[in-house]
């Protein structure tokens, strides 16, 4: 797998006519030999990046009784609201697409809370109340609107790289109906994180477009080297505030697998004794994610540029984006 060099994202936005070009085949050149691929300067500030991660603690910090308000109820709809700890089964949703038998016990060492797009009627955030978090939701609803700006950037540049019409893809998310997800992941005993029965995130693809993803400095995240596919490869963001972005399912069926879904999951940092130290304690960690997703309404088969080249994806022909995504949480669940 070639390394992954972070692009500087302010190339496209403020850049010239002949650096756009140059970052937006190099973004082409990432995503598609990696599945993902690491940005700076991408326009959303670092001390918004600090806050978003100060106030995800801030909600995982509070009493049981209050998270349990805001509880996500399992099923095929888009998630609102907090998911228990191993509430959501990534071993499944990845196995069962790929048509494997998948043990019923294995585990994912993680707790989340999702909301969607600000004002959406049809499946509505549930947020803890003004007097529990004070200015938790307009700030998060702010950060989503900053990644929303750059979730199409990404696929302007992409747009561009490809050579297709214009808005080929940024057409098909509008009107928006991306998700945003804070993952809080509890300090875990390594003996348990390297059994074969619990992960922080086993391997899978990411519902949707394309994700936009922050890490704390803890590490653990990987994704498959596709020159050896049954190895993964850590991929360590410089800082806080560097950006991971992965394909996801519906590109990878919107380009009839050109752009193919990053394999990506969490475990152990290296750092971190193996399993048979039994005093090793995995520390706590923390992400953001900004799931970029295709309108409700828009299709999930191969676009008109690609559909000459599609030989996979005659199920999905027909199926919208939220039907997709319905059918695919169910096996999460």
């Amino acid at each position: 797998m070639p390394a992954s060099v972070a692009l500087d994202a302010s190339k496209f936005t403020s850049g010239s006519s002949e650096e756009r070009a140059a970052y937006a085949r190099d973004l082409l050149v990432q995503l598609g030999s990696n599945g993902y691929v690491r940005l700076r300067n991408h326009g959303i500030p670092s001390e918004l990046v600090d806050g978003c991660f100060g106030w995800s603690k801030r909600f995982f910090d509070l009493p049981l009784e209050e998270k349990v308000k805001t509880l996500n109820p399992p099923g095929p709809n888009p998630q609102r609201g907090w998911s228990t700890l191993g509430a959501e089964k990534t071993s499944t949703l990845y196995g069962k697409l790929m048509g494997h038998d998948v043990p019923d016990d294995l585990k994912d060492a993680r707790e989340h809370f999702d909301f969607g797009t600000p004002g959406d009627d049809l499946f509505p955030s549930r947020w803890p109340t003004s007097s529990t978090l004070p200015g938790f939701q307009p700030f998060l609803e702010d950060f989503f609107h900053r990644c929303e700006q750059v979730s199409l950037d990404i696929l302007h540049a992409l747009e561009l790289a490809l050579d297709l019409p214009p808005a080929t893809f940024r057409q098909q998310c509008m009107p928006n109906a991306s998700e945003f997800r804070l993952n809080h992941y509890p300090a875990i005993s390594a003996k348990d994180l390297n059994s074969d029965k619990v992960e922080r995130i086993w391997p899978h693809f990411d519902l949707g477009v394309i994700t936009l993803l922050f890490t704390d400095t803890v590490g653990g995240l990987e994704f498959q080297d596709r020159a050896n596919p049954d190895k993964f490869v850590l991929v360590d963001p410089a800082d806080k505030t560097e950006m991971v972005v992965n394909i996801s399912e519906t590109l990878q069926r919107w380009t009839a697998g050109a752009l193919p879904a990053g394999l990506h999951r969490v475990t152990a940092p290296k750092a971190v004794g193996g399993e048979d130290d039994e005093d090793a304690v995995v520390p706590e960690r923390y992400s953001i994610a900004y799931f970029c997703k295709a309108a409700r309404e828009a299709r999930v088969s191969p676009l008109e540029p690609f559909r000459a080249a599609d030989a996979a994806a005659e199920e999905a022909d027909g199926m919208t984006a939220l039907e997709y995504q319905q059918k695919r949480l169910l096996t999460a669940y």
